[in-house]
């Protein structure tokens, strides 16, 4: 049995803290036109393959995070550099379980692990009774949760060392990990949804991995609205073409000079 991330890891790493923000660096083609001098001014979190992106650049993430169980199989090598170099790793529990047992070694060691909580956003009457109890029990876990079938869960986690919220895209969890942290301002770079799912770095490496995002486009839009309404974190975006309407991230400026 793997042991899951702790309140307190959770206060460590918040001690660990450099800046008072944060930049999510996401995979979308924005990310890739981030100034580095602003890349140096944040503490980052990076996902997937955008860490390599920071790490050739002599950038450290502050944090490499990723839930697609696929990645570390596709792209091992890759994923382990990043780890590495990285200050600190999270996977989720997907992570772990897809690994081969010689890997699933290496990230017990090299990796916090989180919980994801819930795999589907749609499920029947008794298991929506189940949510609806956890957050009675939990509330710093937030969520909507219709009764009707075609209905979808909604949430979002406060305190990710109860686990988080999913949302069909590791932005989302990386929020929820960043708001946990209390940064004052999350900023998102590459977060776009747009031009078909691409991620900037398989233009770079040329190991693409297939994409859902356009097709969990307007879902994860949807999330974000409620997140919006119901949490209102603090959080940007750098990205001037994104699907992402800006009255729920709104457009942050970058200033001159960054």
């Amino acid at each position: 049995m793997t042991t899951l991330f702790s309140s307190a890891q959770l206060a460590h790493l918040r001690e660990q803290k450099e800046h008072d923000e944060c930049l999510l660096f996401l995979s979308g083609p924005s990310a890739a036109k981030v100034p580095e001098a602003l890349l140096r001014t944040k503490d980052i979190i990076a996902v997937n393959g955008s860490a390599g992106h920071l790490l050739d650049r002599g950038i450290a993430p502050f944090i490499y995070l990723v839930t697609d169980g696929r990645f570390p199989l596709h792209q091992c090598e890759a994923f382990k550099r990043h780890v590495m170099e990285s200050r600190f790793t999270f996977i989720n529990q997907e992570v772990y379980d897809s690994a081969p047992p010689s890997l699933q070694h290496w990230l017990v060691e090299h990796c916090f692990i989180l919980r994801e909580l819930y795999k589907r956003e749609k499920s029947g009457p008794l298991k929506k009774i189940k949510y609806a109890l956890f957050c009675a029990q939990n509330p710093s876990v937030v969520m909507e949760v219709p009764f009707s079938r075609k209905k979808r869960i909604r949430g979002f986690s406060k305190d990710i060392t109860i686990g988080y919220c999913n949302c069909k895209t590791v932005a989302y969890a990386a929020i929820q990990l960043a708001y946990s942290l209390a940064y004052k301002k999350i900023v998102c770079a590459g977060f776009d949804l747009t031009h078909g799912g691409q991620r900037f770095y398989d233009q770079q490496t040329g190991t693409a991995m297939p994409s859902e995002l356009t097709q969990d486009t307007q879902k994860i839009i949807a999330v974000l609205r409620f997140m919006k309404e119901r949490i209102n974190p603090p959080l940007f975006t750098l990205s001037t073409t994104t699907a992402i309407p800006y009255d729920i991230i709104p457009l942050l400026k970058q200033e001159s000079g960054e």
